[in-house]
């Protein structure tokens, strides 16, 4: 490549054995594996449709669409949505890696192998040097080619009736347990709009799933703005220890601040705080700054369970309920709590 090197953020995922990555600009959402409507007469890499919030999305199966064996789902599979020529992709991903910000000239044509059907059929578009590490960038033009999209086009828009969404012959094949197949049905009853929701959207508290000092925390979503990677900061002389320093994001001056003595955590575990959620209470806007963002939850009021006791004798203001996260307990912030009476808020643009 010529010109000016930039940085391309991309999302790592595995498939089995195998590491892909993809633009990040074209994918809309990640979420769990939901309990799926089987589709008749569709290429076998299409395994179903899900009803996603009143967008009927199909799901592909990408090792099928790479010319792989298939093989059972998980409970730890993940969803990501892409956005395709207009129109919402599903695709079915052992695990989600990480987020790397690539810089454009470390990416290269990837090299072509005869005796390889991925790289004859364009699957793999470039690889990209990640330090020791070679990342394998898929093009997304060919995961959805005219053909895949001349079969999506027959399912996009098709309602999808809640007695159809969520049937029994709508579970992921080879489900081991009935546990886990009441797990994948209660994630499609989530996902689902009001009108064919067994609990109404409203009962449902959607978490983003943070790690900080090996240890998971939720943060309501209403507060977030946005996740990002923390490149570079101007740290910023004379000013509490909680303060980080400054970041410009797209020309806005934003401080990020560190909640971890806050919440009675040791700063010990050495790990790089080099992610942050970009967080907007009562018109101030802040980063907190975390180690990686784990997941978002939609929460049922039924499973926001009370503070254990030992929390309750410990700054129990700073923190909202608990809530079960692969089948851990997480606890869930009080945000506002934690930055108001843990005075963290800087009232001036530093």
């Amino acid at each position: 490549m010529t010109g000016e090197a930039f940085l391309i953020p991309y999302i790592a995922f595995r498939c089995g054995r195998f590491v892909y990555a993809v633009d990040t600009l074209h994918v809309r959402e990640i979420i769990h594996l939901p309990e799926f409507k089987l589709v008749d007469e569709a290429p076998e890499y299409v395994v179903g449709l899900i009803n996603v919030r009143g967008n009927v999305i199909p799901l592909i199966d990408i090792d099928k669409r790479l010319g792989r064996k298939g093989h059972s789902y998980a409970l730890t599979d993940k969803v990501i949505v892409f956005s395709h020529n207009r129109r919402r992709i599903g695709v079915i991903v052992d695990e989600i890696m990480d987020i790397y910000d690539v810089s454009s000239d470390s990416i290269e044509k990837a090299p072509l192998y005869s005796d390889d059907i991925m790289h004859r059929s364009g699957f793999i578009e470039h690889v990209a040097k990640i330090n020791e590490n070679i990342l394998m960038i898929l093009s997304h033009h060919k995961l959805f080619d005219s053909r895949v999209m001349a079969v999506i086009s027959n399912y996009q828009g098709r309602e999808v009736l809640a007695e159809e969404v969520l049937i029994q012959d709508g579970l992921p094949p080879v489900v081991s347990t009935t546990e886990a197949a009441a797990i994948f049905h209660k994630r499609a009853v989530a996902l689902a709009p009001k009108n064919i929701q067994l609990r109404d959207s409203s009962s449902l508290m959607p978490v983003a799933v943070v790690e900080l000092e090996d240890e998971l925390f939720g943060i309501e979503l209403t507060v977030v703005r946005e996740f990002i990677s923390v490149n570079e900061y101007r740290q910023v002389p004379c000013c509490p220890s909680h303060v980080v320093g400054n970041i410009n994001l797209r020309g806005e001056i934003v401080t990020l601040i560190d909640i971890r003595s806050t919440l009675g955590m040791p700063k010990s575990s050495g790990r790089a705080m080099d992610s942050a959620v970009i967080v907007v209470i009562d018109n101030f806007t802040l980063g907190i700054c975390i180690e990686s963002l784990r997941d978002v939850l939609y929460v049922p009021v039924s499973e926001q369970k009370e503070l254990p006791i030992a929390i309750k004798h410990a700054n129990e203001s700073f923190f909202k309920c608990t809530a079960l996260f692969d089948n851990k307990a997480i606890v869930v912030l009080n945000l506002q709590n934690v930055l108001y009476r843990g005075s963290l808020i800087v009232n001036d643009i530093l």
